[in-house]
């Protein structure tokens, strides 16, 4: 049978204007609905999460690729972090140093060797450096590759026999950070690469924690050496004049993994001993008996010195992580 439009229309009257008046308002009711929907979708949630770094601030690299890829959870104020459970990973402490920076160097490569990752580094002058090339190159060779690139000649005092040539030692020591860091930023690594730097007007300790990493480095290397403070963010900026002990209880503050504070040159003083000691932390010390600081024709011998002085305490520091010692083959 046909049913018409028209004829039940008829038959209904007013009660069917009323019903097609419900079945409009009840349309135009969920249409309103799914529109409201949609906008609460489009809209992101609010999170107290605090936004990464832009893309164009990323390393390149993958992280996988990174020499070194050991993020930590850091608590820079406030009361020290409870320590890990079960540790896998070391902070390190450096102290100041030019010629005898270069023993960090060895400290790192020894570290490697032991296959003892490295969760974080608070270091300066040339222990910052090292640190920089460990968080940022590929692999160990490519760290010796850039090291060739600083020497006596961009790192040693400022002295009159750059005259005939067309650069000073500062500008060539730019053009070879330039060269080696490219556009990396601070922020790629500022959760495991601590620099240590000072406001070269106020005297104020700083950390570098943004800006171009390069010009932290250049911070870092300059003071010692004669060379004068480094523009970072707008701040001039130097090595840091803390004491090492200064720095240890920074990382004590924020690491919560175990830490090995590096001491080179003169023998440990007993204060440093103590505060290491009361602080359940690894004191290891690299002797440099005869080296002058600004003697950077030594720095194969600091090398050597510092990845000794890891070997030698290899086993207490593979404990450190719950390892033994790999038994060599007969």
């Amino acid at each position: 049978m046909e049913i018409s439009n028209t004829s039940h229309f008829g038959r209904s009257g007013g009660r069917t204007l009323l019903d097609w008046g419900r079945v409009c308002a009840l349309v135009t009711l969920l249409a309103f609905a799914g529109c409201a929907s949609a906008r609460k979708q489009t809209t992101p949630p609010p999170t107290n999460e605090v936004a990464g770094p832009p893309e164009s601030l990323k390393n390149s690299a993958t992280p996988g690729e990174v020499y070194g890829p050991f993020p930590t959870n850091t608590t820079p104020d406030g009361p020290a972090v409870e320590p890990a459970a079960n540790p896998d990973r070391v902070v390190l402490v450096f102290g100041r140093g030019l010629t005898r920076g270069y023993a960090y160097v060895g400290v790192l490569r020894a570290l490697h060797d032991l296959k003892v990752p490295v969760g974080a580094v608070y270091a300066t002058e040339v222990g910052a450096l090292a640190a920089a090339l460990y968080y940022t190159q590929p692999n160990p060779n490519r760290i010796d590759w850039a090291l060739l690139r600083f020497t006596e000649k961009n790192l040693g005092p400022t002295t009159g026999k750059f005259s005939l040539s067309l650069k000073s030692p500062e500008e060539e020591l730019d053009a070879r950070l330039k060269e080696v860091f490219g556009e990396r930023r601070v922020e790629t690594t500022a959760d495991r690469l601590r620099i240590e730097l000072q406001d070269a007007k106020s005297g104020e300790p700083v950390e570098a924690r943004s800006g171009e990493l390069w010009r932290a480095i250049r911070g870092a290397l300059a003071g010692g050496n004669g060379f004068g403070p480094a523009d970072l963010e707008g701040r001039e900026v130097k090595v840091s004049a803390r004491r090492i002990g200064d720095e240890f209880r920074v990382a004590q503050q924020a690491e919560r993994y175990p830490i090995i504070v590096v001491s080179v040159g003169d023998a440990p003083s007993e204060s440093l001993r103590k505060l290491v000691a009361d602080g359940k932390a690894t004191l290891i010390h690299v002797p440099l008996a005869g080296i002058d600081d600004l003697d950077l024709k030594q720095r194969n011998r600091a090398v050597f010195a510092g990845k000794s002085a890891v070997n030698k305490a290899a086993p207490e520091i593979l404990a450190l992580i719950g390892k033994a010692p790999e038994r060599k083959a007969e």
